[in-house]
């Protein structure tokens, strides 16, 4: 389990106040407990990482995603050190889960396109567009996410259908994303996953 934690990168961790959530660096690990620093969280975002809560952690290795879950045992500042985990999920791309989407989305060639976000995944997304884009180009997008958190990368629609939409003519576009980086991926399961936990949550009640 060392050797995973150590050999992964671009890690972001998330506390019980999933807005708080932050990228991280492994300062060091044992085979008992890891440091993090968690260099750009504010005050207010160090505010919720409190001690014997638990956090959720995502990174990145050769494999594809790593994620798990893990119990705070001491806090310094940005330092915060976490017991090591007994297990770990291995997020392969074929698992990624697509949940309804309320965030924004801006195409940066067509500002005003997006008439309404359907679902979203780490690996793409689905959406209503007043203009038919074409499949198989690579276009700008910038997302941003329900903690207002934005990821800007690019999108190649992979399914282009005419429909009505509010008795206008519009198009259901199904896209991948390219060009993402890691930490905006990890940010995007991240996104998924607390948005299925939110919906099973209200399910229960």
């Amino acid at each position: 389990m060392r050797n995973i934690i150590k050999n992964g990168k671009d890690f972001r961790i998330i506390p019980e106040k999933f807005e708080s959530s932050t990228i991280c660096d492994i300062v060091q690990s044992t085979d008992n407990d890891i440091v993090f620093s968690l260099p750009i969280a504010t005050d207010d975002e160090l505010l919720d990482y409190i001690m014997g809560e638990n956090v959720e952690i995502f990174g990145s290795n050769n494999e594809g995603l790593v994620y798990f879950t893990t119990k705070i045992t001491n806090k310094d500042g940005h330092s915060l050190t976490v017991k090591m985990p007994e297990s770990y999920k291995n997020i392969q791309r074929r698992e990624y889960s697509r949940v309804d989407f309320h965030g924004i989305l801006t195409f940066t060639d067509y500002p005003d396109s997006v008439l309404e976000a359907e679902d979203i995944s780490a690996g793409g997304l689905k959406f209503i567009s007043k203009i038919p884009l074409e499949e198989d180009i690579e276009y700008n997008i910038s997302i941003v996410l329900s903690n207002n958190l934005t990821i800007n990368c690019k999108i190649q629609p992979i399914r282009v259908q005419e429909v009505e939409y509010k008795g206008n003519r519009a198009y259901s576009i199904s896209g991948k994303f390219k060009n993402i980086e890691s930490i905006d991926r990890i940010a995007l399961v991240q996104y998924s996953f607390r948005t299925m936990t939110e919906a099973e949550n209200v399910g229960s009640q």
